[in-house]
């Protein structure tokens, strides 16, 4: 039985709290119409993934015949380059790149249970960012052997250096060139150029060709129910300071960096590479967390580089303390005093600093990074813990674990990577680039004034991924077919990896704080004014993502932080900061007020031009708007924000839904699609999309395959069911579905 779209209003999910405020409670006069402008209505429809390679959406270019195996070993032939490219080659061999296919034990296990389940073909989906070499050969669709050489490729130099262009989708949305590449002479400056052009193309260098592995997404041609966003560290960046949107925020002033930049940085070529320059090259170390990658190949240097790439990314404080009674304090220089058996909850704050996307990123539902908090008496004696017993278990109940997590029906947890049965994301607790997360953690107060004061000590810790996971890759590395895929590739490309090997777990980030009795002991030492102001801005902004009942936590550190604040940026953003949450709380009065203060600073500092407004301010504005309907006035503030970071789709989504809800299907058309080029299957998007369609009596045809399009894409109807299941079924699930939650500590 088809289903039918019906033409009704739409609200941006989050905006149907209680307005307590009214800038102007009289009804907006209407809108100056717009003059008219051509409109072709047609749809913005996302590609299926068609042909030989599907489901990926891979395409080549200059194929010869799939079966005959010459494209995937020119795809896997990295020896032609490694003969002059000396460093990077030397580099590439280590890097996660060369480990991604077969050859990984923690790749296959997955990737043979997809098959297995699904079938050999549904595979490709894998394949298409992992398996270059087999794929393009149509390898995929047999058994893989361990002596096949295409399964020990990983991602070549053919691969990225082979691109020709690379679209939005991800699930490998590239265009592969199979074409001979013209290999330069000695003295030849002409066949130095082409060699160049062909390898060097103006794709390579962009965060797109990134996107199309690092973006990724689950249907029924993956093997899955329904759609699902996957793995996805593209989308975030580009709603991110570091993409230049700024939208979701007044910030500091964060410098534009792509992939290469953290992740590619100009290294000296020590053995002369051709291809350096002033002497240095693009590292082909592609460093991350992938801290147990190294360990398994048994190189300690590769461990201290990778954890040296992570220092200083993410932070960690104790920014306040809620007492019993229910007083809030900021913990700072001065003094903060508990009664002997007070209940007390401790908030820890984490800040994604300079991670270009979500923290942890990659596939966040196999992350394993965690908070270990330790309370201690004056005599040294534990009072209370949380997270100690997760190093070694991998399933502390009392831990909080900066992962995501992915369910079954029933609303039981999948913890090793079975993606074929993810069914709904229950909760996501990894962070935003630049955003903050807190979380409480609770204990009661010795009764024995002597046991004061107390220390709090606090430490964030990562490790690559779960225990869970990590077992069923040594398995398999064990088995007999992990042990010839081991000897072939030490024989034959001198690479194997030992995925039982332990995982190296690395402490990110650590904090201290005393806790007095009634003689008052300072917290800590003071800050400096530019830490402090830091450390309260952070917590507010860590706050800010609470439930609505709790919003007005925010408003403490918030405040405290514009009261310290040394120049007009941080007064615009602690202001910028006290507008979003007046604007989550339905205060209208106030979120304009206060947005017109931050703006006002903004410009004293340079942020914005004159006269101008900042994105975040005007989504605060827009946002405000909408929870009171006042969809008409909002919805240009969205689109505001939209066209000054055009990257960000959530902006894009934010306007065309809005402009929907005004009953303005001819700019809620041209927005959605607008947005849908920047995300391609964005539910709200597609929706917006065939509504609009079908209000503007847009061809039968064209509304047809617009609400095809989005019925296939919408939210799984089953999820918030299998939400509930989780919260009713498993333990502790319903606390972590709470943004800002509480863990109780383990007394001692």
């Amino acid at each position: 039985m088809k289903r039918v779209l019906k033409p009704v209003v739409i609200v941006v999910a989050g905006f149907l709290g209680c307005a307590t405020g009214s800038r102007d409670p009289s009804p907006p006069p209407p809108r100056a119409p717009a003059p008219p402008a051509p409109l072709t209505l047609e749809a913005q429809l996302p590609v299926p993934g068609t042909g030989p390679m599907a489901p990926a959406l891979a395409r080549t270019i200059g194929s010869g015949d799939p079966h005959a195996g010459t494209n995937g070993t020119q795809v896997a032939d990295v020896e032609s380059c490694a003969n002059c490219h000396t460093d990077v080659a030397g580099q590439w061999r280590k890097s996660a790149h060369a480990f991604a296919s077969f050859n990984n034990p923690v790749y296959r296990v997955v990737v043979e249970r997809l098959r297995k389940d699904r079938g050999d073909k549904t595979s490709h989906f894998c394949g298409g960012c992992h398996d270059i070499a087999l794929l393009v050969d149509g390898a995929m669709e047999k058994q893989i052997e361990p002596t096949d050489l295409r399964a020990h490729a990983g991602i070549t130099c053919a691969t990225c250096h082979g691109i020709a262009d690379g679209r939005s989708d991800g699930n490998a949305s590239w265009d592969l060139d199979l074409t001979s590449v013209p290999m330069p002479k000695d003295g030849d400056k002409e066949s130095n150029l082409r060699h160049r052009a062909r390898v060097g193309r103006a794709t390579l260098r962009t965060a797109a060709m990134c996107s199309t592995c690092h973006k990724a997404f689950l249907d029924a041609s993956t093997g899955n129910a329904s759609h699902l966003t996957g793995q996805d560290d593209a989308t975030p960046w580009a709603r991110s300071a570091f993409a230049g949107s700024h939208g979701a925020r007044i910030d500091d002033a964060v410098p534009e960096k792509d992939c290469r930049t953290c992740h590619m940085p100009r290294v000296p070529a020590v053995n002369g590479d051709p291809g350096a320059k002033n002497g240095t090259i693009a590292s082909h170390l592609f460093l991350g967390g992938h801290t147990w990658l190294a360990s398994m190949q048994n190189d300690p240097e590769l461990v201290e580089k990778a954890r040296a790439f992570m220092s200083e990314r993410v932070s960690l404080d104790i920014g306040g303390v809620r007492h019993g009674e229910g007083k809030h304090e900021l913990v700072s220089g001065p003094a903060i005093v508990l009664n002997p058996g007070e209940h007390t909850i401790v908030d820890v704050v984490i800040r994604n600093l300079d991670v270009g996307h979500r923290f942890p990123g990659g596939v966040m539902d196999a992350q394993d990074t965690w908070v270990e908090i330790v309370v201690t008496d004056a005599h040294g004696k534990k009072v209370a813990e949380a997270g100690t017993e997760h190093e070694a278990s991998g399933a502390d109940p009392t831990a909080h674990t900066l992962s995501s997590y992915m369910a079954k029906p029933d609303g039981s947890r999948l913890m090793v990577r079975e993606t074929h049965e993810f069914r709904a994301g229950v909760w996501n607790h990894t962070i935003p680039p630049r955003d903050a997360a807190v979380i409480g953690y609770s204990f009661s107060a010795p009764n024995d004034p002597s046991a004061f004061p107390l220390k709090v000590n606090a430490r964030l810790r990562h490790r690559s991924r779960n225990l869970d996971l990590q077992k069923a890759a040594c398995n398999d590395f064990k088995s007999e077919r992990g042990r010839t895929f081991g000897q072939v590739g030490l024989k034959k490309v001198a690479r194997a990896i030992d995925a039982c090997r332990p995982q190296p777990v690395t402490d990110l980030a650590k904090v201290e704080v005393v806790l007095s009795g009634a003689d008052r002991v300072a917290a800590r030492p003071d800050d400096p004014a530019a830490v402090a102001f830091q450390r309260r801005y952070a917590y507010g902004l860590g706050l800010s993502h609470a439930l609505q009942e709790h919003l007005d936590d925010a408003r403490l550190p918030a405040n405290a932080a514009l009261e310290i604040a040394a120049s007009p940026r941080e007064r615009a953003m602690a202001l910028g900061l006290l507008a979003l949450v007046a604007s989550r709380q339905g205060r209208t009065d106030e979120t304009f007020t206060v947005a017109d203060r931050a703006d006002a600073e903004a410009r004293t500092a340079g942020i914005v031009a004159a006269g101008a407004s900042h994105p975040a301010m005007q989504r605060a504005r827009g946002e405000v708007l909408a929870s009171t309907w006042r969809l008409a006035e909002a919805a240009p503030l969205f689109h505001s924000v939209a066209k000054s970071s055009p990257r960000d789709d959530a902006a894009w989504a934010q306007a065309a839904v809005t402009f929907g809800g005004a009953g303005d299907p001819t700019n809620a058309l041209d927005v959605a699609r607008t947005g849908l080029l920047v995300q391609p299957r964005d539910g709200d998007m597609l929706r917006v999309q065939a509504l609009a369609l079908s209000s503007l009596h847009a061809e039968p045809k064209v509304v047809e395959a617009a609400e095809a399009s989005f019925l296939e894409r919408r939210t799984p109807d089953d999820a918030p069911g299998i939400r509930g299941k989780c919260s009713a079924k498993v333990r502790g699930c319903a606390n972590e579905r709470v943004p800002v939650h509480v863990h109780a500590m383990r007394e001692r």
